[in-house]
């Protein structure tokens, strides 16, 4: 079959104008013969021009659907792992400057610093003595935090939602600010400011000499955790939104917020740029304290919640999970290396790595980055570590305290005191300090865990007990809340 002058043989799938073909043939430049048609030369030539542009567009929208989500990720992968975000405003005061040593015998802020290491500074409590109430600090209402301590005076919150200052030798009130709204923090005191933050997501800035308000702020949903300051930012938490947002501590600003994948409940700990926030959850957030962009992410294993705060060290970040079992019974503390760097696709390999151990295709487990040492102790574990010189003192629930080597983990002594325990321990010289539902505080050897002394007091302490000097401070759940300030005397 041949085309006559006025006409041609147009393949319908490549728009090829095949002008002379014999019978049977084929295309020209596809090769197909079920699609040709004799058609006039004007409109086969439109034809041809259309399935042309047709077959071009059509291998563009293929390309593109390949090529867009490589440059999505591309994208993601550029925004998120490096510095293309643009950077967070800065703050404009340097309030809090970490730089700068505590002083001793101050507790400035919850975990008695921005590490959160619960350990006092140049305690003069005396090891082996006997102790005494000085003074107590009738509330009106329960207090369930540690106080606050700063040169000669001392603050707390109470659930009625007053801040007070108390003068450290008397207990004598200096002065008391009163918002109306429930709280349960500790405030952070530093460069003449007291930061308090009230239940239902109200921030405040109170002169330290004064009480008088400085700024407030209103948060979007209540908040839970006591507030921490550092470098000029005031970090505070949204417990809700399940966000950590950083404050500019002159004024209040948002500087910047960060999402995690629960509620926020204790503050975060500080050290050498690097912000350690833990939620109601298994995960631990390493985050650049300047900008709120995520450096690492640590996850403890399914139902290990880590509801407490962190405590950092120079080398290592201790915390302690709840446990994997429904009655948390085997809870662990943790020592891993918190200076890593989060790389692309990090957390899904590391969960088709374990799937694959798992399921016995892979003859071991992967070792997650971090990872130094967990050691498992008898109970539950929801409380903050403190953390001192080479030992991690942990208490649990049920009463159950334990001495740990920082470095690996190794369980150095268990004392059981036989009582339920509701707060953390802290460190003051060469003891550490439980409180419990007996209302009764053990100090107990850093050493071998041997009982130097006890406290007995008129109720259960509520919160972790403090020392500022030769000074121990205690809240007691009495009917009216109580802060109890007790001495140390030596008895040889």
């Amino acid at each position: 079959m041949s085309a006559s002058p006025d006409t041609v043989l147009l393949c319908r799938f490549c728009g090829h104008l095949n002008e002379s073909l014999e019978e049977g043939a084929r295309c020209a430049q596809c090769g197909a013969f079920s699609g040709l048609e004799t058609v006039a030369s004007g409109e086969a030539r439109r034809r041809s021009r259309r399935i042309r542009l047709d077959f071009l567009r059509n291998r563009l929208v293929r390309a593109a659907l390949v090529i867009a989500p490589l440059l999505v990720i591309a994208f993601w992968i550029l925004w998120e792992y490096t510095g293309l975000p643009p950077d967070p405003p800065q703050p404009s005061t340097a309030i809090g400057d970490t730089a700068v040593a505590v002083p001793a015998g101050d507790w400035p802020q919850a975990g008695g610093g921005v590490t959160n290491a619960s350990a006092a500074v140049a305690p003069g409590l005396s090891a082996g003595g006997t102790p005494e109430v000085r003074w107590e600090y009738v509330a009106g209402s329960p207090i369930d935090t540690p106080p606050a301590v700063v040169g000669s005076r001392v603050y707390l919150t109470a659930e009625d939602g007053s801040v007070v200052a108390l003068d450290k030798e008397s207990g004598t009130v200096i002065w008391r600010y009163d918002s109306g709204l429930p709280a349960g923090v500790t405030p952070a005191v530093s460069d003449g400011l007291v930061f308090a933050v009230f239940r239902p997501g109200i921030v405040t800035a109170l002169d330290a000499e004064s009480g008088e308000l400085a700024w407030s702020k209103r948060l979007a949903t209540a908040s839970l955790p006591s507030p921490t300051v550092a470098d000029g930012r005031l970090f505070v938490a949204e417990t809700d939104q399940r966000r950590l947002l950083a404050l500019d501590a002159a004024t209040g600003a948002t500087l910047w917020d960060y999402q995690v994948g629960d509620w926020i409940i204790a503050p975060p700990a500080i050290n050498d740029s690097r912000l350690v926030v833990t939620a109601n959850d298994e995960r631990i957030h390493v985050l650049d304290v300047n900008t709120g962009r995520p450096q690492m992410i640590y996850n403890a294993g399914g139902g290990r919640w880590t509801r407490d705060g962190p405590a950092v060290t120079d080398d290592l970040l201790h915390f302690s999970s709840n446990g994997a079992r429904r009655d948390g019974s085997r809870g662990r503390v943790w020592g891993i290396d918190y200076r890593g760097h989060r790389y692309p696709l990090e957390r899904p390999i590391y969960y088709v790595r374990t799937q694959l151990a798992v399921w016995g295709f892979a003859k071991h487990p992967p070792v997650q980055q971090g990872t130094v040492w967990s050691t498992r102790t008898g109970g539950k574990q929801p409380h903050q570590p403190a953390v001192s010189g080479q030992t991690v003192v942990i208490a649990d629930v049920g009463g159950l305290v334990s001495g740990l080597e920082v470095e690996t983990g190794a369980i150095r002594w268990e004392t059981d005191l036989e009582a339920g325990v509701a707060a953390g321990a802290t460190i003051a010289g060469d003891v550490a300090l439980v409180g419990d539902e007996r209302g009764v505080i053990t100090a107990l050897s850093l050493a071998d865990g041997s009982e130097q002394w006890t406290a007995t007091l008129e109720g259960p302490i509520t919160a972790q007990p403090i020392v500022s000097g030769e000074l121990l401070l205690a809240p007691v759940a009495t009917e009216g809340g109580v802060l109890a300030a007790l001495s140390v005397k030596s008895s040889r």
